[in-house]
């Protein structure tokens, strides 16, 4: 491999790694109720929302409460 090919190489992975720790370091973190029957995500630990929740509240992504199938809590619109 010569040195021009080992440079694109280079640059192509170091900047894959930026973009991959730049959407995984800056999306946005939400609260939920750690309870089995919880469905909604709330974009602030004191929402209104969480004050019937019996299980520790739990901090994770929108992307991962989304696909755990939660939606926006309704004092959150």
């Amino acid at each position: 491999m010569d040195l021009s090919k080992l440079k694109i190489t280079t640059l192509a992975v170091t900047t894959a790694i930026f973009a991959f720790s730049f959407t995984t370091t800056f999306e946005k973190t939400v609260y939920i109720c750690n309870s089995t029957t919880s469905s909604k995500y709330h974009l602030k630990k004191n929402c209104r929302g969480l004050n019937a929740c019996k299980k520790p509240t739990k901090e994770v992504t929108i992307t991962s409460a989304k696909e755990s199938g939660r939606s926006l809590c309704g004092w959150e619109d």
